[in-house]
């Protein structure tokens, strides 16, 4: 019944074709939901550790090619390689930590060295992945992906909070430009009609744009000094290697594939697909695959790994457009706003209290879309017990930023993120806690003969 409900939401499933117009509409969405994050590791990276101006434009400008050609492989699948989806790739912030510290400890060389290290650590979980398949029920997934939303809303709230033109904050302003956006978007929403429904967030975006120019309050770059031209450069940094750094990468590169079942759940639940089964399965192995692949290009080309983007499932909830056709739009975008990194300057204007506006409900959408998952099957006492357990976990521990900087350096990496540890709280109670007592009542051997629920 669910699924039903979801198909009936959509206006263009996994599988359909749109017009070229319709398709570039709905990439540039994809675009604006995810370009400020695809960028922010780097950008962060590059004010923590000391770079010559042009490795710093080519960080930023391949950090969008890789992630560009990421969603291709998604969305294409290549035989075992990619889901098949519209899953967005970009950047991840899972290893910033890390990469932090292997920057300030043997700078760009040492973190992409640990990347390319620990990277066939993922390519094995990706091999391995359906014969783990019961680690991972559809409570486990949806949880994850409730953590997900829940992790990322507090993002939009620093967007809508940070201040503009270089001006200190001047709440009301902020208040209004993301609350015109808002409106804007719940109007398109409202009003139902097709085409509106696909342009809500770019013509909420443009018209928080056009506010934000009569108020005054956009402001260009300082320098837009460089080439027009990026050319990729096969280990332009060098490479390096640190043991002790090897296994928190192995770690890290867990913690990802794991948002990554989460996130690929929702993209295929939303996309009016079913998210059981063999084939499902498949396309789970072949989205990590294809992860491992793109994190491995980006380690090669001197930038950080990538990995599906969550908040780009709003974007589908939002617009009612799952056509993987879409995908291949997003990749050329990205592509082209990588090789010429000036046409990145629009994106990267958006005002951030508009930007907020937008993603406050693309989050609370992918919060949304876990808490349906978490409801697909029924809900029982030791089910909601895993699901308060792991919410506790999450962000009962993760917050506490003594307790954790305390632990020893595996356990801080898996701790310090709300998603880590509440993820692998649940994926632990889901096999040792809810397994028993369903062989127990016989409920696995139900699943099986019925089809239902994982195999």
């Amino acid at each position: 019944m669910a699924q039903a409900e979801h198909r009936s939401d959509l206006l263009y499933p996994h599988d359909s074709r749109m017009a070229p117009g319709r398709a570039l509409l709905a990439a540039l969405q994809q675009l604006v939901a995810m370009f400020i994050g695809c960028i922010t590791p780097a950008l962060i990276f590059i004010s923590a550790v000391d770079l010559e101006p042009e490795t710093e434009r080519y960080l930023i400008g391949m950090s969008l090619f890789t992630a560009g050609i990421g969603t291709f492989l998604q969305a294409r699948r290549f035989g075992p390689v990619g889901s098949g989806l519209l899953s967005v790739n970009g950047t991840s912030f899972a290893y910033l930590d890390l990469l932090l510290r292997a920057g300030n400890e043997g700078g760009l060389p040492l973190a992409c060295g640990m990347v390319l290290a620990a990277v066939p650590f993922q390519f094995a979980l990706a091999f391995f992945l359906p014969y783990l398949r019961r680690f991972f029920s559809p409570l486990v997934a949806g949880i994850v992906v409730l953590l997900i939303g829940l992790n990322l809303i507090p993002v939009a709230g620093y967007y809508i909070a940070t201040p503009m033109n270089g001006e200190p904050l001047n709440a009301l302003s902020n208040f209004l430009l993301a609350g015109v956006v808002i409106s804007v978007l719940l109007l398109t929403q409202v009003l139902g009609r097709p085409l509106l429904r696909i342009a809500g967030p770019v013509l909420a975006v443009l018209i928080g744009y056009g506010l934000a120019g009569a108020m005054g309050l956009l402001s260009w770059p300082e320098s837009m000094a460089g080439g027009w031209i990026l050319y990729p450069e096969p280990l332009k940094a060098g490479l390096a290697f640190q043991w002790e750094l090897l296994l928190p990468f192995m770690v890290i590169y867990l913690v990802s594939s794991i948002e990554a079942i989460g996130d690929l759940s929702a993209t295929a639940n939303l996309s009016g697909m079913e998210t059981r089964g063999d084939e499902f399965w498949k396309r789970l192995r072949g989205g990590i695959l294809s992860d491992a692949i793109a994190s491995t290009l980006a380690g090669l080309l001197s930038v950080f790994p990538t990995a599906t983007f969550s908040q780009n499932n709003g974007v589908i909830q939002l617009t009612g457009v799952g056509a993987r056709q879409v995908g291949y739009y997003v990749a050329g975008l990205l592509i082209l706003t990588g090789l010429l990194p000036q046409t990145g300057i629009l994106f990267s204007m958006i005002p951030k209290p508009v930007l907020g506006g937008v993603t406050l409900l693309l989050f609370g959408l992918i919060a949304g879309a876990g808490l349906r998952m978490i409801n697909h099957e029924p809900i029982g006492r030791r089910e909601v017990t895993v699901l308060a357990i792991s919410l506790g976990m999450a962000f009962g521990v993760s917050s506490q930023e003594a307790l954790v900087e305390d632990l020893p350096a595996l356990l801080r990496g898996l701790f310090s993120s709300p998603v880590a540890a509440g993820g692998l709280t649940a994926v632990a109670m889901n096999y040792f806690y809810l397994r028993p007592s369903r062989a127990a009542s016989g409920a696995d051997v139900e699943q099986v003969r019925t089809g239902s629920g994982p195999r």
